[in-house]
């Protein structure tokens, strides 16, 4: 009995986090009281980008397009470190090979320590350099013996890089991300085709704006221009390790070394273990005028993207983290600032309009509904009996618990049959996608008995679980509330 109710109430934690969908007025307010300029943000679910909205104004009142153009700052280091292990994954580069044969900084080229730099140390943040060179690039420990956050080492990957392929990283991203995930609006450069009208302009927190800064030469680390579809297209590729080999893919997600507050990083991304056993491969990026975020789970196929063009565009991260992600938010929170979340979604006053995250499983999963509730109310046990799964688990919280569909069918056909009928509440029905599985429906229906006839008919919350068994969808769990 545990058991069945600890699956339930994980569908039901999994709704929470995929519904708590801002309006877009309500968005735009809380945007302007907190003085963001504009923000981007990307939903994915089911391992699909689900959403995509972009708040605030381009111009003087001229709202921000949804393919507006973020500078993105450090979000430009996972895809060098994707091109890296793409590269590795076909047979092209080696992770733990010596990047000493393919490039030495002139600041070190005495020092032994040249020899121990490789891809998985760069990608891991231990090569010893600081974040950035002060004056000349030097080592500040022995590569592979501790943490240190560096732009540094990825530029240095990107020299190796480009002497052993003689291509330029922009063309090497090109060839591997950009041009087959047709993400036309990222690059690493401005050049010509850069479309200025979509650039997000960055600005300071008392909101004067920053000069546009135009990068002509890549960076690895920095100043990657993209846009919310782009990087979204980008991430769920990555979720779903698209042309990396299994070995590669198993690495990238592998804690490689401790960074800060208990996390790690792993290839290119930093990991957040989670209580519950979940884990997320996250990124962020801070410049002038930028603040970024990404996180996306491998296991659920979730993840979320917050762009913002201002220098405190973070404050609105933990609301947003909390909302759309529930207690991970809250455990996110936590782990950064070592204390408890200060947003609690429970205590908002606002109303939330749901918006289905994939209209066509929406569509299917009502037709459905309609095909079992009138077989229901016309007594058609046959096509109840073929709806309902084998392994059916019906809740009633007067009843109880239910895992007979003989005694499910029977007890219908001896108290509703010709005695009661359904009518759904439509416009109160919500359905979410269940990963490899199928859907969840959560709605309030209406009950009528002929005999009782004067009796009312108050609407009662359900829950259905519905299961694509390859192309045809059953009901597996049934919770009946009255």
């Amino acid at each position: 009995m545990k058991k069945h109710l600890f699956i339930i109430l994980i569908l039901l934690n999994s709704v929470t986090l995929m519904s708590q969908n801002e309006t877009k007025s309500e968005m735009e307010k809380w945007l302007k009281e907190n003085n963001i300029p504009i923000l981007g943000l990307g939903i994915i679910d089911n391992g699909k980008l689900s959403q995509i909205q972009v708040f605030g104004d381009i111009k003087s009142k001229q709202k921000a397009p949804h393919n507006t153009i973020f500078n993105v700052a450090s979000l430009t280091k996972p895809i060098t470190a994707v091109v890296a292990l793409k590269l590795v994954s076909k047979g092209k580069l080696d992770l733990d090979e010596p990047l000493n044969q393919y490039w030495i900084d002139s600041d070190i080229k005495n020092d032994y320590r040249t020899k121990l730099l490789t891809t998985r140390l760069i990608l891991s943040h231990q090569t010893g350099f600081s974040n950035w060179r002060d004056g000349k690039l030097k080592f500040i420990f022995t590569p592979g013996t501790k943490y240190q956050y560096s732009g540094e080492g990825f530029e240095y990957l990107r020299k190796a890089l480009e002497n052993k392929f003689q291509k330029s990283l922009n063309e090497l991203a090109s060839e591997l991300i950009f041009e087959p995930l047709k993400m036309q609006d990222t690059k690493y450069v401005w050049d010509e085709n850069t479309d200025e009208s979509r650039v997000a302009l960055g600005f300071d927190k008392e909101g004067n704006e920053y000069k546009t800064y135009k990068r002509k030469t890549e960076n690895a680390a920095d100043d990657l221009l993209t846009t919310i579809e782009d990087y979204g297209t980008f991430l769920i590729s990555v979720m779903n390790g698209k042309e990396l080999s299994d070995k590669v893919f198993k690495e990238m997600q592998t804690n490689q070394v401790p960074s800060k507050n208990g996390k790690h990083f792993g290839l290119g991304f930093e990991k957040y273990d989670f209580k519950d056993g979940n884990y997320a491969l996250s990124h962020g990026g801070a410049d002038k005028g930028v603040q970024t975020i990404v996180f996306i789970f491998p296991k659920t196929k979730q993840g979320i993207l917050i762009f913002t063009n201002v220098d405190d565009g973070y404050k609105v991260f933990e609301k947003i983290l909390i909302d759309y992600l529930g207690d991970y938010g809250k455990e996110i929170m936590e782990i950064e600032t070592g204390k408890e979340a200060q947003y609690d979604i429970k205590k908002s006053t606002k109303i939330r309009e749901y918006i289905p995250v994939d209209k066509e499983l929406y569509d299917t999963i009502i037709k459905m509904d309609k095909e079992f509730f009138d077989a229901y109310n016309n007594c058609n046990l046959e096509k109840q009996t073929d709806i309902y799964s084998d392994d059916i688990e019906f809740y009633h919280d007067k009843g109880g618990l239910m895992t007979s569909k003989q005694d499910i069918i029977e007890g219908t056909k001896r108290n509703i049959c010709g005695k009661v009928t359904r009518t759904l509440i439509k416009e109160s029905v919500e359905i979410y996608p269940i990963n490899n599985y199928g859907a969840v429906q959560i709605g309030f229906h209406k009950f009528h008995n002929n005999q009782e006839p004067n009796a009312e008919s108050i609407p009662v919350k359900f829950i259905l679980v519905w299961h694509n068994q390859n192309g045809k969808w059953k009901i597996t769990k049934v919770v009946s509330l009255h």
